[in-house]
């Protein structure tokens, strides 16, 4: 699980200043040979040998692009910070004040907003010196560290399930120092049989239920609890593995993941990307989040504060169990959980290696309930504050907790609101800016045209600091569901009862159906009325008529032509807004016309002889490759669109 867009909002307001640790390992050393006295104390004198790997072309990338990254989020912040203050001040002064300057100034300064918090972000992560992941590998089979890896499963089908505790099984560790523990909230009687079978093969792998347990009882938070704090009381791990039902284990996950945490005893949790292995070609839906695990919490993790995104995650156990295990308050528990250990002093990463994939839903509707059940979770953020609730959360947590959850909502409001006001504000006859001399127009131009320059040079800044190609603004990416989240939530809390289902990815449950099982019509219309959509499609052509309408309005009407449209539909901020609606309010128009082509399972994988199943190399390679991409837009068509106004101010 992971998040998008609005979230850096709720993150940079809580980021703790902590100390930023900078391990230096060379090529190939122990543990112990960092510091003879410190590092055998804190590992009970065990010497551990870890290899530094080279680092990765993406790694370069991020440092030779970081230095760059930092000016221009300064620059963009400040300019910002400049634009709307002048703005504010002209709007104030002027005798002819109407609402539509109020509005106008409200719809960007809610825009604004998201991308300042964007670029705080950056610049905090490269300004003070970073938290160093560098890829590494355990070597070695005396004297490892032990691990439980916790396989969680409510529902899915059992030859996905099945698929997962093999890979697990057959990790490249020593088979006496880590257990596969399948945690069944299904109570499947089939799935337990067939665990019971592999465990003649693999006798480190066992079967555990509470019952059916779907929709109940914290769901996966309580079945993760039920591991920690029940099964796990006699003989103890040292660390632990999450892992999702649907998410096949590379072989190496956990010589490449332990390293990192026990080279930092302050290290609590340690998150990795997840790719997935049918994911459509293209993206459309952007259901692989690489914006958010290559910019948003890449940047986390410089500071030292990675959010635990889900499957794949690995922790200190003795940090959870010190933090209460994991929070039930909410749907997004690993979410909850990183902000709890950020606020009790702890350091969680994340690492970017290809080390699992996973299955995304298939359908519209499925990604729609995937993600409405992320918003829900944090919705219920903002219950912490209800004694009833934070009786296990310190009380200097709460705020943060709570505030981070509303800022989450107002995300959601601010595309909710923003996008259908833009219509409406175009077709309205002017007035959007305070007119009362040509040097106040101009002033206010200069500052949009630099205000929106310099916030698409920080989002190609960013693309290239992540090494990873981006559509420009990938942070709005799924925005246009803003209002299905907002409708889910308020439906969750105050019109509907509680819902069932496991809410897994990959899930019966989460699939909403087969695409070969449904017609034509029947997807069309669960992929637009069901989900929504059909605001979208309203939204996109209101939007393009608005333009067209304001456009000629400004070209037919009496006067100069330039200013007119340089103060309507061409000013530079709401151009911008206006272009981030459009492509935006796509996205579904172009899933129903162009609906996605999911890859079948059997061709991304081989199964080898021991049953396990395999991602092809060249499917590998597909999907991990990922090279620098500045974008058309970025590259030619806003630098000639902004150099155009800027001509137009100094003419008109």
């Amino acid at each position: 699980m992971a998040r998008t867009d609005w979230f850096s909002a709720a993150i940079v307001f809580s980021i703790v200043d902590n100390h930023i640790y900078n391990l230096g390992i060379c090529n190939r050393i122990t543990i112990t040979q960092l510091n003879s006295t410190n590092f055998a104390s804190m590992f009970h004198d065990n010497v551990y040998d870890v290899e530094e790997l080279s680092p990765n072309d993406r790694s370069l990338f991020a440092q030779k692009y970081r230095e760059y990254l930092r000016c221009i989020a300064q620059v963009a912040i400040w300019t910002t910070y400049i634009y709307f203050a002048v703005r504010l001040f002209f709007t104030l002064t002027t005798l002819d004040r109407t609402w539509k300057m109020w509005i106008i100034i409200g719809i960007e300064g809610l825009f604004g907003h998201i991308s300042l918090n964007h670029q705080r972000l950056s610049l905090a992560a490269t300004t003070k010196s970073p938290h160093r992941t560098p890829r590494r590998r355990l070597h070695g089979n005396e004297n490892l560290p032990r691990v439980d890896v916790l396989v969680t499963c409510c529902g899915e089908p059992v030859e996905i399930i099945l698929d997962t505790v093999r890979a697990a099984c057959a990790l490249d560790y020593p088979a006496s120092r880590f257990r596969v523990r399948l945690l069944d909230d299904g109570g499947s009687i089939d799935l337990r049989d067939a665990i019971m079978r592999l465990t003649t093969q693999w006798n480190h792998l066992s079967y555990h239920t509470r019952g059916k347990q779907s929709g109940k009882s914290f769901a996966k938070a309580g079945n993760l609890n039920y591991a920690l704090f029940s099964l796990q009381t006699e003989d103890p791990p040292e660390f632990c593995t999450v892992v999702d039902a649907d998410s096949i284990l590379m072989p190496e996950f956990l010589r490449a993941t332990l390293p990192h945490l026990l080279a930092d005893p302050e290290a609590a949790l340690l998150t990795t990307r997840q790719y997935f292995y049918n994911l459509p070609r293209g993206d459309p839906l952007s259901q692989s989040r690489a914006y958010f695990y290559t910019c948003e919490n890449a940047e986390l993790n410089l500071l030292g504060h990675a959010l635990d995104a889900g499957s794949g995650a690995v922790f200190r156990r003795d940090a959870i169990l010190d933090a209460g295990g994991y929070p039930t308050y909410s749907f997004s528990e690993d979410w909850q959980l990183s902000l709890i250990l950020r606020g009790l002093g702890k350091r969680t990463m994340q690492i970017q290696e290809v080390l699992q994939f996973g299955l995304v839903p298939t359908s519209l509707a499925g990604h729609l309930k995937q993600r409405n059940r992320w918003y829900i979770g944090h919705s219920q953020q903002i219950s912490v504050m209800f004694p009833s609730v934070n009786k296990a959360i310190p009380e200097h947590l709460r705020w943060d907790i709570a505030l981070g959850g509303l800022f989450i909502m107002t995300g959601l409001v601010t595309y909710s609101i923003g996008f259908v006001a833009l219509p409406f504000l175009l077709v309205s006859d002017g007035g959007f800016i305070p007119a009362g001399s040509s040097l106040e127009v101009k002033i206010q131009l200069v500052l949009g045209i630099a205000h929106v320059a310099s916030t698409w040079a920080y989002d190609w800044a960013r693309s290239a600091h992540a090494g990873v190609p981006f559509a420009p603004f990938a942070h709005a990416e799924n925005s246009w569901l803003a209002t299905a989240h907002l409708y889910a939530v308020v439906r969750f809390h105050l019109l509907g009862s509680k819902p069932k289902g496991s809410f897994v990815t990959g899930s019966t449950a989460n699939s909403n159906g087969n695409a070969a099982s449904v017609s034509r019509f029947q997807k069309a219309y669960r992929d637009t009325l069901q989900s929504g959509a059909l605001l979208n499609i309203c939204l996109f052509i209101l939007t393009i008529g608005a333009m067209v309408f304001a456009t000629w309005v400004a070209i037919s009407g009496d006067g100069p032509v330039i200013p007119k449209l340089l103060t309507t539909v061409a000013w530079p901020p709401l151009l911008h807004l206006c272009f981030l609606a459009i492509v935006n309010n796509w996205v579904p128009i172009a899933h129903l016309f162009n609906s996605p082509i999911y890859h079948p399972r059997d061709t991304r994988f081989i199964t080898t002889e021991k049953g396990i199943s395999c991602l092809r190399t060249e499917v590998e390679d597909e999907l991990s490759s990922e090279k620098s991409f500045l974008g058309l837009c970025c590259t030619f068509v806003v630098p000639i669109v902004l150099l155009g106004a800027l001509v137009g101010v100094v003419i008109s």
